[in-house]
C-alpha cells in the first residue's frame, strides 16, 4: 500500500476515532453531566433564593428557577399566623383551632431548640406518630366541612403581587387537528430560565366530552452551555491526546525506516568498501521501493567495487612484473653479453687460444642464442592477456606436437619421453603451449640421462613427470618466481616456471610443482 493511501487510511482511521469519542460523548457522558448540573444549579438556586428572601423578606426583584413552583414558609415565632410567598402571590394562613395553635407552638419550640446545625434527619421523623395524630385529633377537623365557614381550622388570604405578568413573556397558541374527534390546544409560554408548554387534549364520542391536560417545561439552550463549555477542557484535552498518539505511530511508521535507511547509508559511506548490510525495506510502499532500490544500488556499487579491486590488483602484478624483468632481465643479460664479447675480442686480437675460432665461434653461438631465449622469455611474458582467444584445444595433438620439438636433444641423452592420454580444454592455444613447452623444456634440461620422462593428458589437467632428480627444499617455495633455478651449475635462466605460472593465473588454471619419490611432478589442472 502507498504512502498516499497509507494517509488517507490514517486519516479515515482517525476521524473514525474522533466520530466515536464524540458521540460517545453526547450519548454517554453530556446526559449525566447535564443531570448533575441541573441538579447543582437547582441547588444553587434554592440557596440563592433562600438567602436573598431571609434578607430581603420579599420576592420583589428576586430570581427563581421555575417561578411559578417556587415560595417559602414563614413560620413567625409567635402569633397565629403562617406567611406563604411566591413569585406571584402571598398567602397569609391564621390558625383558628387551639388545638393546631398548640401543635404549631410545639414546632416553633423545637426549630428553635435546634437550627440548621441540628437539622432534623428524615429518617429520625415518626410518620407513624404523625399519621395518628392526623386521623386521631386533626382529620375530622379538615374533612367534610366547609372551607368557608368560620368553624373551619384555619383562614387563608390570598394577595397577588402586582409585577407577577412581568414575568412570563412569550405567549403563543396552536391547534392541531388530530382526527375528527379529537384536536390538542397547545399553549406555551417563558420566562428567563424555561419555556412552559401546556396541552390539552379534547376529544368527544356519544356518551361524553373529554379532556387530558399535560403542563411540560422545555429547558433552554443556555441551560446546557455550560456543561458543554465545562467538558471543553476534557474533550480538547483527549483530541490532542489521540491525534498526538496516532500521530506519533504514524510517523513513526513512515520515519523509522527513513531513519534506518539513512543510518545504513551512513554506515556504507564510513565502511568505505561497501562491506556492509542495506537495511531491508519490506514493507510495499514507496519507502519500501526506495531500501529496495537502495539495496540493489549498493549491490551494484559493491560488485563495481570489486570488480575495481580486481583490476588493480592485476596491474599491481603488472607493473610488479615489469619491476622484475626491467631489475632482473638486464642483470641475467650481463653474463651472456659479457661472455661473447670477451670470445669475439679474443678471436678478433687472435690471443692465445682464441685464435682457433672454429673451435670457439660455436660457443658464441651458444651465448647468443641464449640470450635470445632469455629475450623471446620476456617477450612472451609481456603478451597481452586481454588479447587471449579462448578455444577447443586438443591436448593430445598438442602435447605430440611439442615433444618432438626435444625428441633430438632428448636421443642425444638417452631420455625416454612417455606421451599417454588425451582430453579436451578450452583455452587460449598459444598461451597453453608457451605453459607445456616451459614445463617440458625444464623436464628435458635438468633429467639425468637414460632417464624417463612422462606426460599425461586429461580433461582435468596435464601431468608432466621426470625421474632422476630433485628440486632443493629451500628452493621449492619461490620455484615459481623469476630467476629462481634448481641448477646452479648450467646457470639456468629460471624464467620458464615463471612464465607457466603468470599464464596459469591468466586462464585461471592452477600449477603445481612438487617433489615425488626420485623425481618432480608438475601439473597443470584446469
Amino acid at each position: 500500500m502507498g504512502l498516499r493511501k497509507k494517509t488517507f487510511l490514517y486519516s479515515i482511521v482517525l476521524a473514525a476515532i474522533m466520530t466515536a469519542f464524540v458521540i460517545g460523548y453526547f450519548i454517554l457522558m453530556l446526559p449525566s453531566l447535564y443531570v448533575d448540573y441541573v441538579v447543582d444549579s437547582n441547588l444553587h438556586s434554592v440557596i440563592e433564593v433562600q438567602q436573598n428572601y431571609m434578607e430581603n423578606g420579599t420576592y420583589e426583584g428576586l430570581k427563581a428557577r421555575n417561578p411559578s413552583a417556587v415560595f417559602s414558609i414563614v413560620i413567625p415565632n409567635e402569633g397565629d399566623e403562617i406567611y406563604l410567598e411566591g413569585k406571584f402571590f402571598k398567602l397569609t394562613v391564621r390558625v383558628r383551632d387551639a388545638e393546631l395553635q398548640e401543635i404549631l407552638d410545639g414546632v416553633r419550640t423545637a426549630m428553635r431548640r435546634g437550627g440548621a446545625a441540628d437539622a432534623i434527619n428524615p429518617e429520625e421523623i415518626d410518620f407513624q406518630g404523625l399519621e395518628a395524630l392526623w386521623n386521631g385529633r386533626l382529620k375530622h377537623k379538615f374533612i367534610g366541612q366547609d372551607l368557608i365557614s368560620a368553624d373551619y381550622p384555619i383562614g387563608a388570604e390570598l394577595e397577588q403581587h402586582p409585577d407577577s405578568e412581568k414575568v412570563y413573556q412569550g405567549e403563543y397558541y396552536k391547534l392541531h387537528p388530530v382526527s375528527d374527534h379529537i384536536v390538542v390546544y397547545e399553549g406555551g409560554i417563558s420566562d428567563e430560565d424555561y419555556s412552559y408548554t401546556s396541552y390539552m387534549a379534547m376529544g368527544w364520542d356519544e356518551e361524553a366530552f373529554i379532556m387530558t391536560i399535560m403542563p411540560t417545561m422545555t429547558p433552554q439552550m443556555d441551560e446546557i452551555t455550560p456543561v458543554v463549555r465545562g467538558s471543553l477542557p476534557m474533550i480538547i484535552a483527549v483530541i490532542f491526546l489521540v491525534v498526538l498518539i496516532s500521530s506519533r505511530f504514524f510517523s513513526g511508521r513512515i520515519v523509522n525506516p527513513v531513519i534506518r535507511l539513512a543510518g545504513s547509508a551512513e554506515s556504507a559511506m564510513t565502511a568505505g568498501n561497501f562491506e556492509t548490510d542495506v537495511f531491508a525495506v519490506e514493507s510495499s510502499d514507496e519507502i519500501g521501493v526506495l531500501g529496495r532500490n537502495l539495496r540493489e544500488l549498493y549491490q551494484k556499487l559493491r560488485d563495481n567495487y570489486e570488480e575495481l579491486e580486481q583490476k588493480n590488483r592485476i596491474l599491481e602484478e603488472e607493473n610488479e612484473r615489469q619491476e622484475v624483468f626491467l631489475r632482473a632481465s638486464s642483470h641475467q643479460l650481463k653474463t651472456p653479453v659479457a661472455a661473447a664479447l670477451l670470445l669475439v675480442e679474443g678471436m678478433i686480437n687472435e690471443v692465445g687460444k682464441y685464435r682457433d675460432t672454429k673451435a670457439y665461434l660455436p660457443e658464441v653461438k651458444r651465448q647468443l642464442l641464449s640470450m635470445r631465449k632469455i629475450v623471446e622469455d620476456i617477450l612472451y611474458l609481456s603478451r597481452c592477456a586481454d588479447g587471449m582467444q579462448a578455444e577447443d584445444v586438443d591436448l593430445h595433438v598438442l602435447v605430440q606436437g611439442l615433444v618432438k620439438g626435444y625428441l633430438i636433444q632428448a636421443e642425444s641423452r638417452g631420455l625416454c619421453v612417455v606421451t599417454e592420454g588425451d582430453g579436451t580444454v578450452t583455452a587460449d592455444r598459444e598461451a597453453l603451449r608457451i605453459i607445456v613447452d616451459n614445463l617440458l623444456s625444464n623436464a628435458v634440461q635438468y633429467t639425468p640421462g637414460h632417464r624417463k620422462i612422462l606426460v599425461r593428458t586429461d580433461d582435468a589437467g596435464i601431468h608432466i613427470t621426470n625421474y632422476g632428480v630433485t628440486i632443493e627444499k629451500k628452493l621449492l617455495p619461490n620455484i615459481m618466481e623469476p630467476f629462481v633455478s634448481s641448477d646452479v651449475s648450467k646457470k639456468g635462466k629460471g624464467l620458464g616456471l615463471y612464465v607457466a605460472s603468470y599464464y596459469c593465473k591468466r586462464m585461471g588454471y592452477r600449477l603445481e610443482v612438487k617433489n615425488i619419490e626420485n623425481g618432480v611432478h608438475a601439473e597443470i589442472l584446469f
